[in-house]
């Protein structure tokens, strides 16, 4: 009796009569999504597509003005049995069909129905933009007898001669752009920020961004499509062109119609890459910042936004289509709104209709798509603020207010006022009171982990380091590398012809004014007082010259192991004084890890450390312990490595403006850490994960912190 009370409808009376016939302008075309047949209604006035179901189609195909809803249910219940649709399903989807304008009735039409319905159309319309300003489109013209007259021109370019053209076009540029990186990305801020530079932006892109939609046009003319409005919509106030061709939903291959949605995106890529070889080939100038702009524009808009498939854009379709799930977005939001209801409220609910393959793309889709669209907002926020704070900052905000208030509010005032929690509205209250309440405490009351991770590298004592005491080359190795020395031991003899030659000419004066002056010390005082006095300073003179030439011989300063890079090469080298040249290792290993600490980290560091761990590159399941901290009072812009940098492949920024790339481009600060005890397999320069653990704090004062110093470091306040 239940099944049968589930299956008849109370309302049906209401409907029984009607004879609903499916509009003239409405295509019905059959497609295949996940192996499973699909039905999809092409609207050519609205230009919208709607899926239906096999069984829901059975309907939709009887419906031809002559026969009412109830024959056209009975015949389908006895055709389809235990799959035929419900009675309130069948008034749900003839509800469908005439929201959208699909079906006609032999019921004269309700002149204040119909102007109701407009006017919430309207105002829908208007809200979207509000909470987007790119919802907001101006239709203009009618491109399709344009695009067919001239499709004739760019017909060889959508096919295989097409792609290898792209190809040859692209591939080379890709490979240009990442040898002159440094050179596209040096200032890149500086550059593009300005107004002048924001100007011409604003010149360029739309041209690029037309382009971009004849690729959409083009393409879908090609396959069969027709094309009936071009337009004008608003990005952020920015007027753009855009083309509607969702005629293409309905081509029946899913990968014709992921070449409609990449063509836009590959027009673009291929403009980069003109724009590309220009900048390369063309001297500084007008010409040369026009193809930088260019080639920006069209290489940022495909890769962040038209080619990423997170948000809704051309990616977007792409990815719905290729992996057959269309309305990936909405149902996305959809299944995880009915898994919400249904585990978390308690509130009765049908199956969601959705295979086991198209549940595990909305249970990844929909969070990452949120993720990424609050990321790319705080992106381009923090990028405006550095120059245009006030926009930066409305950016901000308005992002804060679509994507996360406003949800929020939506789902509260739901939950307060919809009929759907008519039965579990105390339990939905007691809910999401609670989780507000625990995400309050987990935020400001209850500690959390916090600790602070950075990069260090092995380091020696300081009377490891075997320096030149003065400049010379290298002439003779006295002790070989892996030898054991002692303190004073000679390691390695330099030569200087010049401080040879001031010898001998020192020496052979002194014993010529010491001659001189034996022989005028009776006869002449005056000029013995004299020659006296050149004679001292001659010997001071040798004396300082003799003090050099002993520091050709270099000593160990302690005991230990001799090192030397490359000693084969090190023959005939000249070394400046001061210049390193070997070490002299502990026999019993290392025992100083040399760590830099970045700005906004040092303070917490310096404010109290609970522990200290370190693991080493070449013992990574190890953890040392230490027993002792050093740091060095002030920032610095030099690194202790260039294994640090991200040159060298650390995670310290540094200035590409420098070869050895050893100057960072933040300061940071450096702290010596002494090991408990030494490492002996630790050889110097090793890089090494140094975690401090700190005392814990909430995550909410955490992520304050974080935002404070990110604003402070991205806006000059």
């Amino acid at each position: 009796m239940a099944e049968t009370e589930r299956f008849l409808s109370s309302n049906w009376y209401r409907v029984a009569a009607l004879k609903p016939r499916l509009r003239e302008h409405a295509v019905v075309r059959m497609h295949r999504y996940r192996g499973q047949p699909w039905y999809v209604i092409s609207d050519g006035v609205q230009n919208r597509v709607h899926r239906v179901s096999p069984a829901a189609y059975v309907l939709v195909a009887a419906m031809d003005g002559t026969r009412s809803l109830d024959n056209i249910w009975s015949d389908a219940a006895v055709t389809l049995g235990e799959h035929a649709p419900t009675q309130d399903q069948a008034i749900q989807l003839l509800g469908q069909l005439y929201r959208n304008d699909l079906v006609a009735g032999d019921v004269p039409p309700d002149a204040g129905e119909l102007f109701e319905r407009r006017g919430r159309l309207q105002r829908g319309k208007v809200l979207q933009w509000l909470l987007n300003p790119l919802a907001l489109r101006i239709p203009l013209v009618d491109p399709n007898a344009f695009l067919g007259s001239t499709l004739w021109l760019v017909r060889p370019l959508v096919g295989p001669l097409g792609a290898v053209l792209w190809l040859a076009a692209v591939l080379p540029a890709l490979l240009l752009a990442a040898q002159h990186w440094p050179e596209l990305t040096q200032n890149i801020s500086d550059r593009v920020l300005p107004p002048q530079n924001l100007l011409l932006i604003g010149a360029i892109y739309p041209v690029i961004k037309l382009l971009h939609e004849l690729g959409h046009g083009y393409t879908t003319r090609a396959h069969g499509g027709e094309v009936h409005e071009l337009g004008i919509m608003l990005l952020v106030l920015l007027p753009l062109p855009y083309i509607e061709v969702s005629a293409a939903a309905g081509f029946r291959s899913k990968w014709t119609r992921c070449l409609v949605g990449a063509s836009g995106m590959m027009v673009e890529i291929f403009i980069a890459a003109l724009a590309m070889y220009v900048w390369l080939a063309v001297e500084p100038g007008v010409l040369r910042a026009v193809a930088f702009n260019v080639m920006l524009t069209a290489s940022i808009s495909s890769v962040l936004f038209n080619g990423n498939p997170l948000l809704r854009y051309d990616g977007y379709y792409v990815l719905a289509d290729a992996v057959e799930v269309p309305n990936l977005a909405q149902r996305g939001g959809q299944y995880w709104s009915y898994l919400t209801r249904r585990y978390l409220f308690g509130t009765p609910q049908n199956d969601f209709a959705a295979t086991s393959g198209e549940r595990v793309w909305f249970l990844l889709y929909t969070p990452l798509a949120m993720g990424y669209r609050v990321a790319v907002t705080v992106g381009i926020a923090l990028f405006l603020m550095k120059r245009y704070l006030a926009a930066g900052i409305a950016l901000a905000l308005w992002g804060a207010a679509t994507g996360i208030a406003l949800p929020v509010l939506r789902a509260v005032w739901s939950i307060l006022t919809s009929n759907a929690y008519l039965r579990r509205r105390g339990r939905a209250v007691a809910v999401t009171g609670g989780l507000i309440v625990a995400g309050a405490a987990l935020l400001l009351w209850v500690p959390a982990p916090l600790h602070v991770e950075v990069e260090g590298v092995v380091w020696l004592p300081d009377d490891a380091f075997v320096r030149a005491g003065t400049a010379g080359f290298v002439q003779t190795l006295r002790a070989t590398p892996g030898m054991r020395v002692r303190r004073g031991d000679v390691l390695l003899v330099n030569a200087d012809p010049e401080l040879q030659s001031n010898l001998v000419r020192l020496r052979a004066r002194e014993d010529e004014l010491a001659a001189r002056l034996d022989s005028v010390r009776f006869s002449d005082r005056v000029e013995a007082i004299l020659t006296k006095t050149e004679l001292d300073q001659v010997r001071i003179e040798l004396a300082r010259e003799e003090q050099r030439a002993a520091l050709l011989r270099v000593r160990a300063d302690r005991d230990g192991i001799f090192v030397m890079p490359d000693p084969d090469d090190a023959i005939g080298r000249f070394a400046q004084r001061g210049q390193l040249l070997a070490y002299v290792v502990p026999p019993a290993g290392a025992r100083t890890v040399r760590a830099t600490v970045s700005q906004e980290d040092v303070q917490l560091v310096r404010r109290g450390v609970r522990q200290v761990r370190i693991k080493l590159d070449d013992l990574p399941a190890r953890t040392i312990a230490v027993q002792g901290m050093r740091e060095v009072p002030a920032g610095t812009d030099r690194l202790p490595s260039a294994a640090l940098g991200t040159t060298g492949g650390g995670q310290t920024l540094v200035d590409p403006r420098d070869e050895k790339g050893m100057r960072s481009l933040n300061r940071v600060f450096q702290i010596d850490l002494e090991l408990a005890r030494a490492v002996p397999r630790a050889g110097f320069g090793e890089r090494a994960y140094v975690r401090f653990d700190l005392p814990w704090e909430p995550l909410g004062v955490q992520l304050w912190r974080r935002t404070r110093q990110v604003l402070l470091s991205r806006v000059a306040i």
